[in-house]
């Protein structure tokens, strides 16, 4: 732990840096605006060049922006690709959390697929994070860190055409009970952020008012910074009263 090292004045890994994937999808650009608002320097990784690029520029816009910006591009499976976001860990300090947005429509017209098309880019979304998140466990251990996945409650609902995607979320809640078991030293949390794209399917642009954005990237930022040890395991509703409350508190 960090006692076991001389503190550094220079190079003492004091800043807290989150990693998120899929950051070009609405729910991974409004966690990463209140990241930054909260000085908090973001890791985003996501596959499409243009998207991605579009992002980082309404992010530098923004005015309370407090916190640095990272953009990495590319397939999380690549050795190179993680390799980048490891460096950018060490380099930049503390990986507070890792905020893995699974089943997140990020490519432009992602959703005009056909069935089986969404259903092989879903399960990437699930599997191509986990080498990512095997090579990031120990940042996580060392500083008791916190995973959040985004899932959702879609198996609750009458969703037309959305089976694909309520057998990935389900699949992120089992790996969210599953990773509490094997890895408790690290808080992990599942979430339903609601849904409301403030995104064309073209587009990364944020909001022009970002005060009109959703509360789901602060209530994600509020878990991956302070929710509680005994949360581990758990799956949390963004419209539980008892949600900022129990991770703030």
């Amino acid at each position: 732990m960090a006692d076991s090292q001389a503190p550094s004045t220079d190079q003492d890994p004091v800043q807290p840096v989150v990693l998120i994937t899929r950051v070009g999808s609405w729910v991974g650009a409004e966690a990463a605006v209140h990241f930054l608002k909260r000085g908090v320097t973001v890791i985003g990784v996501g596959s499409n060049p243009d998207r991605i690029s579009e992002l980082t520029c309404a992010l530098a816009k923004l005015s309370h922006n407090k916190g640095k910006f990272i953009p990495c591009v590319g397939v999380l499976t690549s050795p190179e690709l993680q390799d980048q976001i490891v460096e950018h860990i060490k380099s930049e300090g503390q990986l507070t959390a890792f905020v893995h947005n699974v089943g997140a429509y990020e490519p432009p017209n992602a959703q005009e697929r056909e069935p089986i098309e969404q259903w092989v880019a879903l399960q990437k979304s699930l599997l191509e994070a986990l080498p990512m998140a095997h090579r990031v466990r120990a940042f996580l251990r060392k500083q008791k860190g916190r995973v959040v996945n985004v899932a959702s409650d879609d198996a609750l609902t009458d969703l037309p055409n959305h089976v694909a995607l309520v057998a990935i979320k389900t699949a992120v809640n089992m790996l969210t009970a599953e990773l509490a078991l094997v890895e408790p030293s690290i808080t992990s949390l599942a979430v339903h952020p609601g849904i409301w794209p403030p995104f064309t399917s073209t587009s990364a642009s944020l909001p022009p008012n970002t005060d009109k954005l959703q509360p789901a990237g602060e209530l994600i930022v509020d878990l991956a910074l302070n929710a509680k040890h005994s949360m581990s395991g758990q799956f949390f509703m963004y419209s539980e009263p008892e949600f900022l409350k129990s991770s703030t508190s």
